[in-house]
């Protein structure tokens, strides 16, 4: 028997009892039974205090009672049963000829060189400015950009926006202190309140200084590994660990080499590189946005709360498997990071790529920002799923209207991209979103599409019953009758009004992002 229906069980006698007992009091001859009466109680009464002495064993064995912790806590978050889905191969189709991605097609990447470029970090006059052309870059991104010429558009399109937004946040910055400081105090682990990348006071993991196959080894004081048991027993205790360390959902997979970007390395600088030998696997991680916070983006919201949390798990994660005597390399979006996230975590079984491009779990849907530790330590690793994200993404379409700048695609299939079958959005648009939102004075970005994503639901009876149904309905009817639902009783504001001067949000801000509850600010909006 259960433990949890132990529990039950003494209160099931106290109620039997009670009842036995009142029945005879109503029921005796001359309306009492005291008799029946004091024994039934006093049974119960025992009965009662065992069940409550075993209830509170067990709670405080419990990890839900780690206040603080709580659910997602030694992986109880993670809590979809992946079994009856996984599949030997990922969901995204893969065509004969596939590669993998240069860092300038990355649009981090290439706007980070450029940034560098117009102002570089020691303060040295800039390498580079727009008035000089496309041709006047650096390789490889002046043939990039002489090749795509659109893209170089949009680009300039950006450095104007994100002047703009500067230049404009005076206006917003009492209506949106609390989620910048918030967001300032969050970021702090990447970068300081003026928005310069990696700050003296940021915190670890440092960033890499030398190639892998000497930077991943440091610090291991070991002339050889432990060795664990098995792959299992090194699979359950990575996991154990990392679950420790804050993530809420975790898994492993062989690494892919075409999910590290080329041309650019850590470490190293600009270049062709080969992916080292001890990146055989990848532990990939995810921790949530807060959840309220969440659901008013894009003028409330911030990713490094998330983020943040990724890189103390990812510092945390590398720093103990060095102690092991195993190398380890963290890589942590948006800025240290040398591989593609969503396919990993695909790869892992934490989820699928849905039409945003990013990964989609059962636990939290869009809600999951996502790093990983490249390391060899020999683990068993996890199979994909396939929970019906692709056909319910077919469907929906809520993120492609929603989004302000049209950057998410409407078609019906995905396109091939790089060899490997996937929706691909138009990465410029969407920056150009970030560049515009109110409020915000360093770019923190949008995360519409994440939001008003109809996977990405709290954990209520409802949704928990629909991602339980949706995956086993062979004839689509729930999901179509789900997202009925979804557009008939969620309204949603026009995708252009989410930025200025209108500032709509997907839900209202709670009142502990609200200035005009806590400071006397002029309200003027």
């Amino acid at each position: 028997m259960s433990q949890k229906k132990l529990v039950w069980l003494p209160g099931i006698f106290l109620f039997l009892f009670l009842i036995l007992g009142f029945c005879d009091l109503a029921f005796a001859e001359g309306g009492v039974s005291r008799a029946l009466l004091k024994s039934g109680a006093a049974i119960g009464a025992i009965l009662g205090i065992v069940g409550i002495s075993i209830a509170g064993y067990y709670a405080g064995k419990s990890y839900d009672s780690y206040t603080g912790w709580e659910r997602y806590t030694h992986g109880a978050a993670m809590f979809f049963n992946r079994k009856p889905f996984r599949k030997d191969k990922p969901t995204y189709g893969v065509t004969d000829k596939t590669r993998r991605v240069n860092w300038e097609e990355n649009i981090n990447g290439r706007l980070g060189t450029l940034m560098h470029l117009m102002m570089p970090p020691d303060g040295s006059p800039p390498k580079w400015l727009p008035d000089k052309g496309p041709g006047a870059l650096p390789e490889p991104y002046k043939s990039f950009f002489l090749e795509h010429d659109e893209k170089y558009k949009l680009t300039l399109e950006a450095f104007r926006l994100i002047k703009k937004q500067q230049e404009e946040w005076p206006k917003y910055a009492d209506r949106y202190a609390i989620i910048d400081a918030w967001s300032n105090a969050l970021g702090s682990i990447f970068e300081d309140w003026q928005g310069h990348p990696w700050a003296e006071t940021a915190m670890y993991p440092p960033e890499p200084q030398g190639p892998p196959e000497e930077w991943d080894f440091r610090g291991i004081h070991r002339e050889k590994p432990l060795e664990f048991r098995s792959p299992d027993h090194a699979a359950q205790l990575i996991k154990k660990i990392t679950h420790s360390f804050g993530a809420t959902l975790v898994g492993i997979t062989k690494l892919n080499p075409d999910w590290c970007y080329q041309g650019h390395l850590r470490g190293v600088g600009e270049g062709p590189w080969e992916v080292p030998k001890h990146w055989e696997y990848a532990i990939v991680f995810a921790t949530t946005h807060e959840w309220d916070m969440f659901y008013v983006n894009p003028n409330y919201g911030t990713s490094f709360d998330a983020y943040s949390y990724c890189r103390i798990i990812a510092g945390r994660l590398e720093a103990f498997i060095h102690e092991l005597g195993y190398p380890a390399r963290s890589h942590v979006p948006p800025y240290y990071y040398d591989l593609m996230m969503p396919p990993i975590a695909i790869d892992a079984g934490l989820g699928q790529q849905g039409r945003t491009g990013l990964c989609i779990t059962p636990e939290t849907g869009g809600n999951a920002r996502l790093a990983c530790v490249t390391t060899n330590i020999p683990m068993t690793v996890d199979k994909p799923i396939d929970f019906g994200v692709q056909e319910f993404c077919r469907k929906c379409r809520i993120c492609a209207e929603e989004c302000p700048t049209g950057a998410i695609p409407h078609a019906d299939e995905p396109g091939v991209v790089y060899g490997y079958k996937r929706w691909k959005i138009k990465d410029e648009l969407c920056f150009n979103t970030w560049a515009s939102i109110a409020g915000s004075k360093i770019g923190r970005g949008c995360r519409i599409c994440l939001a008003v994503c109809p996977y990405s639901r709290k954990n209520n009876w409802l949704h928990s019953l629909s991602r339980q149904i949706d995956p086993r309905d062979p004839t689509d009817t729930v999901s179509s009758m789900l997202l009925w639902m979804q557009k008939a009783f969620f309204k949603y504001p026009k995708a252009r009004d989410f930025l200025p001067p209108t500032n709509k949000t997907y839900h209202e801000p709670p009142d502990w992002l609200k200035t005009e509850e806590w400071f006397n600010v002029k309200k003027t909006w």
